[in-house]
C-alpha cells in the first residue's frame, strides 16, 4: 500500500502546479485500411478469399505549465476495426527532456528494442491458442496499470546517442492462487544506443524484465526475459535482427495457466526504399515448452515460424498501396498444426491522417 501512496503523491505533486489552461490542446490521428486476403492452408481445405478492413482513431491531449512541464494523455476510440474507449496514462515531459509515465506506464523491457524491418500488410495465419511459442521479441512484456516508467533525456549520462529507462508496477494486493496466475509486481530496464559508422547508422537496444506471479504452484516467474535487437541503415537499405529468451508463466485467471520454459524467439528483416517504393522481407522463429503449472519441463517444444515479403507504394500523401505475401508454420509439441499453417496474399491500401 505504501508504494501506491507514494505513486499517488508523485502524481498529485506533479500535476498540482499553477498555470495550466482550462482546456488542453488536442490532436487526432488515425487510419482506414481496406484490402483482400487470400489464404491457402496446409490442411487441404479450399483456398479462401476474404475482405480485410481495419480502422484506428485516437485523440492526444497535452498542455504545458508555466514551469515548462508538459502534461499529456490520450484516448483510443477505435482500434483495428473494433470500437473501444481505451484511455492512456499520464506523461510528464520535463524541461530537460526527461519523461515520467504514470498509470498504465508501459514496460522498459521492450521500449528500447531497435525496429527490425518486416513485411507490411494483413497477410498471415494466426497460431492456435495451444501453441505457446512466442511470435515477437516482446512476448514477456508484462506490466500492471499501477506503475511508472522514467525515461532519460537524449544523450543520457553524457553519452551521445544513448537513452535509457526504468519501469516498475505494483500489484502486491493481488490474491494468491494455485493453478491460475496473474501478474503481481514487476520491474524492467531498457537501454538503446545509436551511432554512425562511415556511411551507416547503427542502432542497438535491449532490455530485461522480471515479474512475480500470484501462483503458489509455479516454479517460474510471471516473466523473466531479456531481449536485444539491432539495425544497420546504409543509404536506402536497412537490415536488422533480434533475439529474446527467458521463462515465464502464461498469464491466465483460469485453470489453464501453464509454465513455459526454453522460450526463445529470433527475428530477421530487411527493407529497401527506392523513390515511392518500399520493399521489405522479414522472418520470425519462436519456440517454447509448455507444461501444466508447477510441473517439470518435458515433451517436445511448440514452434512458430513466419516468413513474409511486401511492396509498398506511396500513391499520395497519407495513402499507401500494399502487396504482401506470407508463409506460416505452426507445431504443438512437435505435431504440425496444418490448420494454422500455409500461405497467404494481401492486396490493399491504407489511408492515414
Amino acid at each position: 500500500m505504501k508504494k501506491e501512496l507514494l505513486l499517488a503523491s508523485a502524481l498529485i505533486g506533479s500535476l498540482g502546479v499553477a498555470g495550466v489552461a482550462e482546456a488542453a490542446s488536442m490532436t487526432m490521428s488515425g487510419h482506414v485500411r481496406n484490402g483482400v486476403v487470400s489464404t491457402d492452408k496446409d490442411d487441404g481445405t479450399d483456398e479462401s478469399v476474404s475482405a480485410s478492413r481495419q480502422t484506428g482513431f485516437s485523440l492526444s491531449l497535452s498542455e504545458t505549465t508555466d514551469t515548462g512541464i508538459e502534461i499529456s494523455t490520450g484516448v483510443s476510440i477505435a482500434d483495428e476495426g473494433g470500437a473501444e474507449t481505451d484511455e492512456s496514462g499520464i506523461v510528464l515531459t520535463f524541461t530537460g527532456g526527461e519523461k515520467l509515465d504514470l498509470i498504465e506506464a508501459g514496460n522498459s523491457y521492450a521500449g528500447h528494442l531497435a525496429s527490425v524491418p518486416g513485411a507490411s500488410g494483413e497477410q498471415g495465419i494466426g497460431a492456435n491458442s495451444t501453441n505457446a511459442a512466442p511470435t515477437g521479441l516482446d512476448y514477456a512484456d508484462s506490466s500492471d496499470a499501477v506503475g511508472f516508467e522514467f525515461h532519460t533525456a537524449a544523450d543520457a549520462f553524457g553519452v551521445e546517442g544513448l537513452k535509457a529507462s526504468v519501469s516498475a508496477n505494483f500489484n502486491d494486493d493481488a490474491a494468491a492462487s494455485t493453478n491460475s496466475s496473474s501478474l503481481e509486481n514487476g520491474f524492467s530496464v531498457g537501454v538503446s544506443y545509436s551511432t554512425t559508422a562511415g556511411d551507416s547508422t547503427v542502432s542497438i537496444g535491449g532490455g530485461l524484465v522480471q515479474a512475480s506471479s500470484t501462483s503458489m504452484s509455479t516454479t517460474k516467474d510471471a516473466a523473466n526475459s531479456t531481449a536485444v535487437a539491432a539495425t544497420v541503415a546504409t543509404g536506402n537499405l536497412t537490415v536488422g535482427a533480434g533475439y529474446a529468451s527467458g521463462d515465464q508463466v502464461s498469464d491466465s485467471t483460469t485453470m489453464s495457466a501453464v509454465d513455459l520454459s526454453s522460450v526463445s524467439v529470433t527475428t530477421f528483416g530487411a527493407k529497401y526504399v527506392q523513390d515511392d517504393f518500399t520493399f521489405a522481407v522479414g522472418m520470425t522463429n519462436g519456440k517454447a515448452t509448455d507444461v501444466a503449472i508447477g510441473n517439470s519441463s518435458s515433451g517436445d517444444a511448440d514452434s512458430y515460424s513466419y516468413t513474409g515479403a511486401s511492396v509498398d507504394y506511396t500513391v499520395a500523401a497519407g495513402v499507401t498501396a500494399t502487396l504482401g505475401f506470407a508463409d506460416n508454420e505452426s507445431e504443438d509439441e512437435g505435431t504440425a498444426l496444418n490448420t494454422y499453417g500455409g500461405s497467404s496474399w494481401y492486396i490493399g491500401a491504407n489511408v492515414s491522417f
